[in-house]
């Protein structure tokens, strides 16, 4: 078998390529397939995320890039030319960036629906899709980029030249547009606020009821729907109400200057004697903080144990009720705004004459 040459290698040469070339592809075939199934095993007893994103990388990784690997390997045996050992380079390396493409391909994929199925509602899909999307253009135009690079003869320099002066000019005219939509994957990925959180941008205030490419829609409490474009809204200051724990109250008490010091002392007892009756409800302090114009006053602070605003302001009103019965209970009167005009009789009691 040595004494036969075909195209300058010996038959021997070309049988233990083939034989390398055969035995190396099945050896990658049963290979994948174990390491699926043992895979499988390990993702029912073991469902880590860094685990799962393996999977990508087993289940979709192509006979075609298996074949021109074996063959790109068993061509270790023969001596080949110049210009065949170039085109099974190239065609190694093409075949090399696509399945790195596929494997990032579905990469994306899964990172990008296990986020949308964990993370988001229904609504927030359109836009988590989007992603998706962009990323995978993204992606396949550099795969693209790095193929047409490793194809012999052709100028990749005049070509990415020419994609970035028609990039510059699509970007300047789509200025706006690409903005929103970047605003639009910051708000979903960064999360300053969800569908259905509570929140109020500058004067405005309302409910979110959806994220989109290129807007976000608000409903006010007045009922009508407010429109923002996604820029603008990141570039104001935004308040989230949704995502309080508590709500501080701060309330003020003023009574009158005829109030005895034995009644000003009973004051923050009376209170802390009526917070106690709630449970989530949390007073802070209760101080005589200033002598006012026409009333003595007191401040408290406490705090409502939940978010909810109408649960808030019912507490408010039944602390307020009580705090009213009991200052009538001991007489103690509250102040409102009033003026004392004093006369002094100024007139001699011996005028002259």
């Amino acid at each position: 078998m040595t004494d036969i040459i075909i195209w300058g290698n010996s038959l021997l040469s070309w049988s233990l390529a083939l034989i390398s070339f055969v035995g190396l592809y099945f050896f990658f075939v049963i290979l994948l397939k174990l390491a699926k199934s043992r895979l499988k095993v390990i993702l029912k007893k073991n469902d880590k995320l860094s685990i799962t994103y393996i999977s990508p990388f087993l289940e979709h990784t192509k006979n075609f890039f298996l074949l021109i690997l074996s063959l790109y390997i068993a061509s270790i045996w023969v001596f080949l030319s110049e210009k065949p050992s170039m085109y099974l380079k190239t065609i190694f390396i093409i075949a090399f960036w696509i399945q790195v493409g596929i494997w990032v391909n579905h990469l994306i994929i899964k990172f990008i629906d296990i986020r949308t199925l964990k993370e988001t509602n229904g609504e927030d899909k359109s836009t988590m899709n989007a992603l998706k999307t962009i990323l995978r253009i993204v992606l396949w135009s550099i795969v693209f980029i790095l193929v047409i690079d490793n194809i012999p003869g052709v100028q990749i320099t005049a070509l990415v030249t020419s994609l970035g002066i028609g990039g510059i000019a699509v970007g300047l005219a789509a200025q706006n547009i690409l903005g929103d939509l970047f605003a639009s994957l910051s708000i979903t990925l960064d999360k300053p606020f969800v569908i259905n959180d509570f929140i109020q941008v500058d004067n405005h205030i309302g409910t979110v009821e959806n994220i989109g490419l290129k807007s976000t829609r608000i409903r006010s409490l007045s009922g009508e729907q407010l429109i923002f474009s996604n820029s603008d809204l990141l570039n104001s200051r935004i308040q989230n109400f949704k995502r309080l724990e508590r709500r501080r109250n701060l309330l003020k008490l003023g009574v009158l200057y005829q109030t005895t010091p034995e009644q000003l002392r009973k004051i923050p007892e009376l209170v802390k004697s009526i917070f106690s009756k709630y449970e989530d409800i949390t007073l802070d302090r209760i101080h005589l903080s200033e002598f006012g114009d026409f009333s003595i006053n007191f401040e408290l602070v406490y705090w409502v144990e939940s978010s909810d605003f109408t649960f808030n302001m019912d507490v408010k009103q039944s602390i307020l009720l009580e705090i009213f019965d009991e200052f009538i209970k001991n007489e103690i009167e509250f102040a409102y705004p009033t003026q004392s005009i004093f006369i002094e009789n100024n007139r001699n009691p011996n005028p002259l004459t």
